[in-house]
């Protein structure tokens, strides 16, 4: 009977002083994470009654510098025509897409203008590579909109997704059973020391709802490629067609990318491709039809998602000013669009 009570006694004090912890950790990050606002274009409607509108969404991000640049997914972002942050504090400020990149799920905004730090932490960025599994995390979002909530788990797991990755990135994700919600993404993911470890991203699911499998993508995967390389912000939301899907709509190829969606502000639309906006069912697949499909860039063909990474590469490697060909096929005729890189 008393080793029962000395056990329990043990266990409540464990559990008492873990949640001490972290109610501290909170109050010492909290204020570095931000809710994201976004509004972009949507299409809306058939055939004739087919109407461009307003889309509001949401998502959140973290602070990591004192000049105002902030993490977040870049699905959060990606086809924003405004961006508004909202810190704990209750601060809101304009912000704009930096850099992002698609497949790694992630992007860099910046506070436009001067902003106040009064109250307002700056994450620190810690090493992923360290985080082992079992250790206990933390993440801090927005989920279905309620602001600052916080879900604790353990990492379960990493997972390096074969076709995002190759000789040029490792593309990995941390696996977690915190929930991440819709509005989570773009949150951080903290360890027990409270540095950003991930950025929360995608959970998989049968439901729609979360199911305890979340992943995030790893903080040195995001340092490396929003803070070292060059990735600019297309502003477009693309599909790789392939199969019958290609030969449903007249790719004169195997397969081309097709654009679902555009932001007026992005690179995509400056080059001026145009967007989807036919709602359309092709071999069981729900898609936006009627834009562009891009058939090969800088001389590399879109073949699969190996060949972004290839003309990523590339255009990184080009020298500035230099002249680029983009081939495209817009309604059922093959056009060239020309643009200077600018590295």
């Amino acid at each position: 009977m008393i080793k029962k009570t000395l056990l329990l006694l043990f266990i409540s004090t464990a559990f008492q002083v873990s949640s001490q912890e972290l109610s501290e950790l909170y109050k010492k990050v909290s204020s570095s994470v931000v809710v994201i606002n976004t509004v972009s274009i949507g299409v809306e409607g058939e055939g004739e009654t087919i109407q461009l509108v307003n889309q509001e969404a949401l998502g959140s991000g973290v602070l990591i510098s004192k000049e105002g640049y902030i993490w977040t997914a870049a699905h959060v972002v990606q086809l924003a025509e405004k961006v508004a942050v909202e810190f704990l504090d209750g601060s809101i400020y304009e912000a704009e897409v930096i850099s992002s990149n698609n497949q790694a799920d992630i992007a860099l905004i910046k506070i436009v203008g001067d902003f106040n730090l009064k109250n307002k932490n700056i994450a620190k960025i810690g090493d992923s590579d360290n985080v082992l599994i079992g250790e206990d995390v933390f993440v801090l979002g927005a989920p279905h909109g309620f602001k600052q909530s916080l879900s604790r788990g353990i990492l379960s797991g990493r997972y390096t997704p074969q076709h995002l990755s190759n000789d040029f990135v490792k593309i990995e994700f941390l696996q977690t059973d915190a929930a991440i919600n819709p509005g989570n993404s773009g949150g951080p993911m903290f360890n027990m020391r409270g540095e950003v470890i991930g950025i929360a991203s995608r959970i998989y699911t049968n439901s729609g709802g979360f199911e305890g499998i979340g992943f995030a993508m790893t903080s040195n995967i995001a340092d490396k490629l929003l803070m070292t390389q060059d990735n600019i912000w297309t502003g477009m939301e693309s599909v790789l067609v392939t199969g019958n899907i290609a030969k449903a709509l007249n790719v004169p190829q195997d397969s081309g990318l097709l654009i679902v969606g555009l932001s007026t502000k992005g690179a995509g639309s400056k080059l001026g491709l145009r967007s989807g906006y036919i709602s359309s069912v092709i071999d069981g697949v729900e898609l936006l039809t009627g834009g562009d499909i891009i058939l090969e860039i800088a001389g590399i063909k879109l073949e699969n998602t190996n060949s972004l990474f290839l003309i990523r590469n590339k255009l990184n490697n080009s020298k500035t000013g230099e002249t680029v060909n983009m081939l495209i096929l817009r309604e059922g005729k093959i056009g060239e669009i020309e643009f200077t890189v600018n590295n």
